[in-house]
């Protein structure tokens, strides 16, 4: 186990080494500069500032600069935030963020994959007819539709939780049920096919012709390899929701890194672009780790090697 986890995040090094050199890069050939805004800056002003935060030098010459400082974990200052570093500003945002992907997700969880486990029992039942078919209105309801819903009815209407902002439990529960929702629908999706195709296999068939209770079929044999599609899909599901919803930060109000994203894309502010960017491919990658163990752990046919 030591030695595979060992070769994946050596694996994972040069893999992020290019995600991040060619968002450098990619940044500076987009039109616009930092320092260009709707009201023009003197050529002077301009000058001092590409100087002050070396924007002056070669390409190369800034690319060195930043793997020296990124080798500190160091992502140096916001030109949108002057007063805070980079490294500040991510974990401002995280810590607003990570609650509303985790909750989401498993409140997702919690109701997909009950809701997988009973369309796969008992497909023909007119109850899961009708939840798996909200599921799927869920899915096929864009944040920025379902979001504006949701807070037309519990907040305009039934006035029971506040409609935007940040600050206080209550403001996570219309975020958390926008975001949920699709991920309820893919989950119960997994949940059912998976369990269906492990229910099929002969080793079931002969534990339930030798008098196994359904229900210890289900949970001890059934279950775990039909959950392995699910810890697949969470793995990367999870690590985009940590790292912010851009859409549901606008429509909500919140000061996530979703929110700082766009305000850094809006202004060409290169180092938090390349933060963010930098904390979303790390999670990406240690989650996925994670969920490779956990679905080794749950199936022990799957090798790590």
């Amino acid at each position: 186990m030591g030695r595979y986890i060992l070769k994946r995040l050596l694996f994972a090094l040069p893999l992020l080494w290019l995600v991040l050199t060619l968002t450098f890069f990619l940044v500076r050939w987009a039109p616009g500069k930092p320092f260009r805004r709707e009201r023009a800056v003197p050529a002077e002003i301009e000058a001092h500032l590409d100087r002050h935060y070396g924007l002056d030098q070669p390409w190369p010459v800034q690319y060195a600069n930043y793997l020296r400082g990124l080798a500190r974990l160091d992502f140096g200052p916001s030109y949108r935030y002057p007063e805070v570093t980079v490294r500040e500003i991510l974990w401002r945002g995280f810590r607003v963020s990570a609650p509303i992907g985790f909750v989401a997700y498993a409140l997702a969880l919690g109701v997909g994959v009950p809701l997988g486990v009973g369309a796969a029992l008992r497909p023909r039942a007119v109850w899961v007819r009708a939840l798996m078919g909200v599921a799927v209105l869920g899915v096929s309801t864009p944040n920025f539709v379902l979001g504006p819903l949701l807070v037309l009815l519990f907040s305009l209407t039934l006035y029971w939780v506040p409609p935007a902002g940040w600050g206080e439990g209550r403001h996570l529960v219309l975020p958390v049920l926008t975001l949920s929702a699709a991920y309820i629908a893919y989950i119960a999706r997994l949940t059912q096919s998976g369990l269906q195709q492990a229910l099929a296999q002969d080793y079931l068939r002969t534990a339930r012709a030798k008098g196994l209770r359904p229900r210890a079929v289900l949970l001890r044999h059934a279950l775990r390899p039909a959950l392995l599609p699910v810890l697949s899909f969470t793995g990367p599901s999870l690590a985009f929701l940590l790292a912010g919803t851009v859409v549901i930060e606008k429509i909500f109000a919140i000061p996530g890194l979703g929110h700082f994203f766009v305000q850094a894309a809006l202004n060409r502010d290169y180092t938090l672009i390349l933060g963010i960017v930098s904390l979303t491919s790390v999670l990406l990658i240690v989650l996925n780790l994670v969920a490779d163990i956990a679905m080794a752990r749950l199936d022990p046919r799957i090798t790590l090697r």
